[in-house]
């Protein structure tokens, strides 16, 4: 009796050794051959069960996708979702809250939140007075500056780019808060790669 040949890819044979240790026994080349191609039929079936859900329901199937889609890439990146949900999101009276004990601390008073700006994101303009005589105008952006970012580093609030600006002892600015995932996933990375 002559023995048959079997044709298996190398993904059948790695998957035929990780069934084997299962199993703690050897599969013979026949039975392991009736196996995968079972499995390549039932593979078959559900392949067409499923292109034809797509056809018929292609918004479901668009919706699954970017589900499965968004796992995967939280899952890429596990760590950096990690340190999304350890940033603080703190409301506008959250964050005056927050300030005005460190401003005073540093001879900062009279912290002035004005009327929030919504758009994408909210900006808050604030103004806040020197109490500190002899400190210089750029010492005192320069500090101002340097407390918000130290602050601010692991909430949702950011000094926006136009920075403090100095005159006759009121400093005045613009805070910027975010909410929404994909913005925060942005300083995320900023604060990674800094």
């Amino acid at each position: 009796m002559v023995k048959q040949k079997y044709s298996f890819t190398d993904y059948d044979l790695k998957y035929r050794c990780h069934l084997e240790e299962k199993r703690g026994t050897k599969i013979p080349d026949e039975e392991f051959y009736r196996y995968i191609q079972k499995l390549r039929k039932w593979l078959e079936e559900y392949v067409k069960v499923v292109k034809k859900w797509a056809k018929e329901k292609p918004w479901e199937a668009e919706q699954l996708t970017r589900l499965v889609d968004s796992w995967k890439e939280k899952e890429k990146n596990k760590d950096l979702y990690e340190k999304l949900a350890k940033i603080k999101r703190l409301t506008v009276i959250e964050l005056e809250k927050l300030l005005t004990p460190l401003l005073e601390k540093e001879s900062y008073i009279h912290l002035r939140l004005a009327n929030p700006e919504i758009d994408r994101n909210v900006v808050v303009p604030f103004t806040v007075q020197d109490s500190k005589s002899g400190r210089e105008n750029r010492t005192n952006e320069y500090d101002l500056k340097r407390l918000f970012k130290k602050v601010l580093e692991d909430t949702n609030w950011r000094l926006m780019s136009d920075g403090v600006s100095y005159r006759l002892g009121v400093l005045t600015g613009r805070l910027k808060g975010y909410e929404r995932e994909e913005d925060l996933i942005k300083l995320v990375k900023v604060i990674k790669d800094e």
